[in-house]
This record gives structure tokens, C-alpha cells and sequence, in this order.
């Protein structure tokens, strides 16, 4: 099996969607941000420090957070005196309250500086990454790359963000060291870990519901990493051996591998507080066939309706007072439901305008008789995106992406910001319809070569042949044969309005609507 089938398998075991624990080596990736280490000596050339990175590194053994410590410690006087930091005094004096906050905010400034622009070469990689569908985020990331990103999902800044956060909810980004957007919030030197560790039995107990309930991915950082570690560290303590087993093959570790062409995925093992703890590994070069399986898991509405739903029944359950705008349809005699048969419907929109617009899908045969008839008065653009790809069986599809504008010129789903909606296999699906889909069943393909010797044009062979010979022969003429003008003339005699649509007159109006808006045939 391919990799793609075998990631695809495993998430299938899980009831939920994964999350994402997101580390530095992501930004790296995409927008060129640096590591720690790069960044730690960037700042000191940039803030003109009295020492390099390398004086505080030797001073500090090597740790990394104490570095930032003694960087904060000497940029703390010339910040508050000298004139190459007026700026800086004008815009955050107010809001400094101890000696690390003017390195924090000069790193901030540091970091507004960056365009956010996609590294070239990983610009459709990054496009993939865009369409994943995830329950939530958690990061140590400092930069704003996942935000912007994943734009309807909110953010909580800080460690206590989550540990205080009422519910877990979906389509959340926890930033639990902080962001640049508030500088008080970074974790950055010994004393913030210090603090932040003091913290991690109380952080580990709410992760822990999130660990126990998705698979969790681990994009951009190294097996090992401390900050992981630390954290895996702190849930462990709290489980016994039952619950830990429960965690096997729900931690994903992404590593990447310069030496191999397609990703790979196999069991390994975590070492932590003396356990062997099961995990999977996933190794990469591009991760396009990471987010492929992701994007494909495809949720049947946005993120943001999701969570708003989930909000106004959490609210209207946990309040005796509850503001939900939830309403009962009818005055059941609740003591006698039989709840098996108990159905909940959510509507979108007015209240009062919802009994008289009534919930009402477009299905198939509706798209199929809108192609002959043209009698839906329906944005494309919103029928495309939101009702089509939910919709299965032989289907008009070009109609409306060709006037929803997202047909390139050979008559291909483009692959933009236009079409971050579809999925990569919906896209694949689309773009691989050729005029064979239509054909009729096996055994009449044997009458191909005969009927292009017969008719040369779809007004020939329905002259020639008896409305059902029609219907089944047309799609075996040769493509440049057919034109769309005498096949829908054929079609509306057979008055598809009043027919029952048996699949060959389906595959015939979807092949008027291939060579009509795919193929641009009059």
C-alpha cells in the first residue's frame, strides 16, 4: 500500500479529528524564521549588545534559556537610557514591569519585520497545508505563520490560556509560550520556564483530555525536542499503565528525511520516565503527502459553524440561564421520546424566516434537470463550494465551477486561493473526467467503431436511431463529433423533467455539461 493509503487507515481508527503540536521547524520551513539559537545571536548584533551570542552561550553552559536571562539582564540599562531605544521607550515604557520586558519587546519588533511570504519552492505544499482539516492547534511558536494560516480558527495566547480555558473547543490555536502580538507573554528566559514548569502538572491534566480523545500530529520539531518532552513528561506522571496504553499509536512524530523520495510510516518508540511509550513515525522529505491525507478527511461544515455550534449547546446545557439561540420545533411529551429516534436539526439563519423557507438540500437530480433547464436560481459559486462535493453518483459538475470562474482555460478546478475549499481528492476526482465516464455499460462498447462509421454528428445517430439507442450510442461518437447544441436539442425532447432518470440518461446530461462547460463546445 502507499503511504497515503496507510496514514489514511490509521487515522481511520481514531473517532476524532487530530490535533497538531506544532514547534519552530515549521515557520523554518515556510517563512525562514530562525531557530533559537539563530535568533538568540541575531538579536544581539541587532540590539548592539556589549557581548555576542557566543559570550552569553559559554557564560550560561549552553542553556539557552539562561542566555536569554543574562541578554535580557545587559540590554535592561542602555534600553532605558540610550537614544538609539527612544522609540522603543515611546511605544512600551508604560507597559514594562520587570527587567526581561524590553528584550521581549525587542523581539516582537524583531519579528513584525518578517513579509510572511511562502517560501517558492514549497508554495503548493503550503497551499495543501491550508486545506487540512484538524481539530485544533497546540505551538511554542512566537510568530503568527499558523493564524494567518488558518484564519477562522481563534487564538489563545499562554500557557494559562488553556489550563483556565472552560472547554477544549474546535478550530482553537493554544500558543502556550506566547506570542509576539503580546510581548508579556513570550516564554523566553530561565525564570519564564521556571515558572512555566511550575505550571505543566496543571497543563498536562488539560492536554491530557486531548491526548486521550485525538491523535496527536508533531510537526516541526525533533524527536527529543525538550519542550515535547518535558510536556509528555508531565502527562505520563499522572497515568497509570491502563491509560498510557491508551495512548499507543495516538502520538504521530514527523520527522524529516533528506535521503528518502516518498514519506514512509512505522511504529518506534518514545523513551520517557523509564517507558517505552509506542508511537508512529512518519518520515518525509515534502510533506504534501502528509496534508493530502488530512485535507481529504473533509468535514462536512466549516470550522466556525462547528464551533458555534458546539458553543451554544455547551452553553445552553451548563446554564440554568443560557443566551443560546436554541429552540424546540414542537412540544413533545419529552418523558415518552423514544431518544434512539431523537433527531437534531441546526438551522442557519432567522428564527422566524426558518418555517417559511423550510431545509431544503440540492441533490443530484436537481443539478441534473438545472443543466437541460436552466431553473436554479442559485449562486454558482456557493453551489460549487458548499452543496456539489457533498453530493455523489453521476453529477454536472462544469457548469457551475465554469461560472463560478474556477475553470482554467483547459477546463481544470484551477489550483488557487479560489479553490482552497475542495479537496485534493475532489480536485483529482473532477479534473480526471474524461468523455469515457459517460460510456455505456461493457458490452455496447463493442459498437464504437461501427456507429463513428455510421454518423458523423449527434443529429445523424438520433435520426437513425430509436430515442433509447440514442441515449446509450451518443457517447460513444468521437468527441469532436458531438456537438452540445444538437445533444441538448436531443435532450430536452426526451423531456428529462418528467423521466425517472435511469443512470445512462444521467451520464448523458453530464456529458452535454462536459463538452458545453468543460470543453467549451457549441
Amino acid at each position: 500500500m502507499s503511504f497515503e493509503t496507510d496514514f489514511a487507515n490509521h487515522l481511520k481508527e481514531f473517532s476524532s479529528a487530530p490535533y497538531l503540536f506544532i514547534g519552530s521547524g515549521l515557520s523554518s520551513r515556510y517563512i525562514g524564521t530562525e531557530g533559537w539559537i539563530g535568533l538568540l545571536s541575531s538579536i544581539c548584533t541587532e540590539l548592539k549588545l556589549p557581548n555576542n551570542f557566543h559570550y552569553y552561550n559559554s557564560k550560561s553552559s549552553n542553556d539557552l534559556t539562561k542566555v536569554a536571562s543574562l541578554m535580557a539582564e545587559d540590554l535592561f540599562e542602555p534600553w532605558w537610557k540610550d537614544d538609539f531605544f527612544k522609540d522603543s521607550r515611546e511605544n512600551f515604557q508604560e507597559k514594562i514591569t520587570d527587567k526581561e520586558g524590553p528584550l521581549k519587546y525587542e523581539i516582537c519588533k524583531y519579528f513584525e519585520k518578517k513579509l510572511y511570504d511562502i517560501n517558492e519552492d514549497l508554495t503548493e505544499e503550503y497551499r495543501l497545508f491550508k486545506k487540512i482539516n484538524i481539530e485544533g492547534i497546540i505551538t511554542t511558536n512566537w510568530d503568527v505563520l499558523l493564524e494567518k494560516t488558518f484564519k477562522d480558527f481563534l487564538v489563545h495566547i499562554g500557557q494559562d490560556s488553556l489550563i483556565f480555558n472552560n472547554s477544549i473547543d474546535v478550530g482553537e490555536i493554544y500558543k502556550i509560550h506566547g506570542c509576539i502580538s503580546d510581548p508579556d507573554s513570550l516564554v523566553l528566559t530561565n525564570e519564564d520556564y521556571q515558572y512555566f514548569n511550575e505550571k505543566n502538572p496543571y497543563l498536562a491534566a488539560k492536554l491530557l483530555t486531548i491526548f486521550m480523545e485525538h491523535p496527536i500530529i508533531f510537526l516541526g520539531y525533533n524527536i527529543g525536542d525538550e519542550n515535547v518532552h518535558a510536556i509528555l513528561s508531565s502527562i505520563i506522571k499522572i497515568l497509570d499503565k491502563n491509560s498510557i496504553n491508551k495512548l499507543k499509536d495516538r502520538l504521530i512524530f514527523c520527522e524529516r528525511d533528506l535521503k528518502i523520495e516518498t514519506p514512509e510510516i512505522g511504529d518506534g518508540n518514545y523513551l520517557i520516565n523509564g517507558l517505552n511509550l509506542p508511537i508512529k513515525k512518519i518520515k518525509y522529505n515534502s510533506l504534501s503527502s502528509v496534508y493530502k491525507v488530512l485535507a481529504n478527511n473533509n468535514r462536512k461544515l466549516p470550522i466556525k459553524i462547528l464551533r458555534h455550534m458546539k458553543n451554544m449547546v455547551f452553553d445552553f446545557v451548563k446554564n440554568s440561564k443560557s443566551k443560546s439561540k436554541v429552540y424546540l420545533a414542537d412540544d413533545s411529551n419529552f418523558e415518552n421520546l423514544d431518544l434512539e429516534k431523537v433527531q437534531f436539526v441546526y438551522g442557519f439563519g432567522i428564527k422566524e424566516n426558518l418555517s417559511m423557507m423550510g431545509i431544503k438540500g440540492v441533490t443530484g437530480r436537481d443539478l441534473l434537470i438545472d443543466v437541460v433547464y436552466n431553473n436554479l436560481q442559485i449562486d454558482p459559486l456557493q453551489l460549487s463550494k458548499n452543496a456539489i462535493p457533498g453530493i455523489s453518483g453521476f453529477i454536472p459538475y462544469f457548469k457551475y465551477l465554469r461560472n463560478a470562474n474556477l475553470l482554467d482555460e483547459e477546463g481544470s478546478i484551477v489550483n488557487n486561493e479560489q479553490t482552497e475549499m475542495f479537496t485534493p481528492a475532489y480536485i483529482d476526482k473532477v479534473n480526471g473526467i474524461t468523455n469515457e465516464n459517460f460510456n455505456p455499460v461493457r458490452n455496447y462498447l463493442t459498437k464504437k467503431e461501427a456507429i463513428n462509421e455510421k454518423y458523423n454528428s449527434v443529429k445523424e445517430l438520433v435520426e437513425g436511431e430509436s430515442v433509447e439507442h440514442s441515449i446509450i450510442y451518443i457517447p460513444l461518437l468521437d468527441i469532436e463529433k458531438i456537438s452540445s447544441e444538437e445533444l441538448h436539442t436531443f435532450i430536452l425532447s426526451v423531456k428529462p423533467k418528467t423521466e425517472n432518470l435511469k443512470t445512462q440518461l444521467r451520464k448523458l446530461i453530464c456529458l452535454y455539461d462536459y463538452v458545453k462547460y468543460k470543453l467549451n463546445k457549441k
